[in-house]
């Protein structure tokens, strides 16, 4: 387009324009409009040149219209006005957008306006809320169903125990089945304990209250390890965050290395730091045999895949879903793996309790946990 009024590029616009000018009354008037404009309105572009908003729109609509293009020319600032139109047969609410174009002394030469048919927002706001809905209600029904798996599940393994040690004598291919029996009852509770772990992650709200990361952590470990098979530490802090979130997360990731660490004992370290303002970022580092390939892709950003863990899927989704960000990779050498995830938090200093920067936590184990109160 060019200041002698070619508009014969508009149509390169995927987008519905239209562009006005003063005619010879003063009046805006339609110069050009593109076939996604005329689409939209049910013209041809040939109906634009030389017509005023009140000659292609019936009133009420098209007086509304036209003192809003009145308003574009005599103001010169881009507005917005939403209107409802009759198009054939229906009633279409336009929201528009003008912006003036000026020459160098500020008089406006030409208005461009952008019309938008506001049902496609609210169509695509309903497709949102009935994908969510589904969603959620597809994960609820998993998250039954896993639950109610575990039971026939934990009943197969009892029977294989009874089958190894009360049926007296049994030859190698017997005990070749009971053993496959019971590999994949432990495969099958793992992922059902993973599917669990998802849905717990994806169903958790939002809340900060002030509490000791030592005290959880030692919870934590306690939960996981009761027999205390395995040997952890973590750094000393008071912190302001999402307790909830934190427990979820560090639960999953220290089941994750015990289930997969190939060792009899691991040591794994829980550190806490302060990150980017209003962040603070947890590292869990353990000896284990490190993350599998398909692990690490969906920690660090892939998508769910069958090979992947339902569990580490929903960690992730959780650390993102509050804007934090989370890392994994493997030490060198099979030294084992280290997890570095951020969320939101403050750090609130050290334990008076203790003045060294870490602590075993089997030494915590008789220490009072600190009263947890809620932020307002």
């Amino acid at each position: 387009m060019n200041d002698t009024g070619d508009y014969r590029y508009l149509d390169m616009i995927t987008s519905p324009v239209f562009v006005l000018e003063a005619g010879s009354d003063g009046r805006p008037t339609y110069v050009a409009g593109n076939k996604a404009a005329a689409d939209l309105l049910y013209l041809s572009p040939d109906d634009f040149p030389g017509r005023a908003a009140e000659d292609i729109f019936p009133s009420p609509a098209g007086s509304i219209i036209a003192h809003h293009h009145a308003g574009c020319f005599r103001h010169g600032a881009e507005t917005t006005y939403e209107v409802t139109v009759p198009i054939a047969g229906r009633a279409v609410t336009l929201r528009t957008t003008l912006r003036p174009e000026k020459d160098a002394g500020g008089r406006v030469l030409r208005v461009f306006g952008n019309p938008v048919d506001t049902a496609d927002e609210r169509r695509a706001v309903e497709a949102r809320i009935e994908y969510d809905t589904l969603s959620s209600e597809m994960e609820q029904f998993v998250a039954f169903a896993a639950h109610d798996l575990r039971a026939p599940m934990r009943n197969i393994s009892e029977l294989a125990t009874v089958l190894r040690e009360d049926f007296g004598e049994l030859g190698e291919g017997q005990l070749k089945v009971i053993s496959l029996i019971e590999d994949i009852t432990v495969q099958s509770m793992d992922l059902i304990t993973d599917v669990l772990s998802h849905a717990e992650t994806v169903s958790t709200n939002t809340h900060e209250t002030v509490f000791s990361f030592p005290v959880l952590c030692h919870a934590i470990c306690q939960s996981v390890d009761a027999t205390g098979a395995h040997g952890f530490s973590t750094s000393i802090s008071n912190l302001k965050a999402d307790r909830a979130a934190i427990q979820i997360v560090l639960r999953n990731l220290i089941e994750n290395a015990i289930r997969h660490g190939k060792r009899d004992r691991l040591e794994i370290d829980i550190s806490v730091q302060q990150g980017l303002p209003g962040m603070i970022e947890i590292t869990v580092t353990d000896d284990g045999a490190g993350f599998s390939d398909a692990a690490l892709k969906i920690m660090n950003g892939g998508r769910f895949r069958s090979d992947s863990s339902y569990g580490l899927f929903g960690v992730k989704r959780l650390v993102s879903g509050r804007g934090g960000t989370l890392v994994a990779r493997n030490l060198p050498s099979g030294a084992g793996a280290v997890v570095r995830f951020s969320i939101p938090g403050q750090m609130l200093g050290v334990d008076a309790r203790r003045d060294a920067p870490s602590a075993d936590l089997r030494l915590l184990s008789e220490a009072p946990a600190l009263a947890t109160k809620n932020i307002a």
